[in-house]
């Protein structure tokens, strides 16, 4: 006489759940990795932004805008993770910044939470800028 075995043991449940647990313990770290750096994105955007608005400014003025709302901006970046400031600007050159939002989750992103674009076109950290 031949029993039939219904479900799964004990056993084999504790193999699935451990298998799991290593492979979520690999992926989680690079998917919360690749979210910082897409979101550095969004500061590169934010900055070129407010390059432009710069550059429109000194075309009607003959000098660059001493601080944001000269330029008519709110001081964040498209989706709100970084916040924009004009930190350097004389008449002729500007440097433009963007700092991770206190409370946002950029704040961990280690070396490029300030990221930085000047008139001349140098932008710092270069490692962040990096796509």
């Amino acid at each position: 006489m031949k029993i039939k075995s219904r479900g799964i043991t004990l056993i084999e449940l504790m193999v699935v759940l451990v298998v799991l647990a290593i492979l979520v313990s690999i992926a989680y770290p690079s998917y919360v990795d690749q979210m910082r750096r897409t979101r550095r994105a969004d500061a590169m955007t934010g900055l070129t932004e407010m390059a432009n608005l710069q550059e429109r400014f000194y075309t009607q003025n003959f000098r660059y805008a001493p601080n944001r709302t000269s330029l008519g901006h709110n001081g964040l970046s498209p989706d709100d993770y970084y916040n924009l400031s004009i930190t350097n600007s004389v008449p002729t050159s500007y440097t433009l910044t963007a700092t991770a939002d206190a409370l946002g989750p950029q704040t961990k992103d280690t070396g490029c939470t300030t990221m930085t674009l000047r008139s001349n076109g140098v932008k710092s950290p270069p490692t962040c800028w990096k796509r």
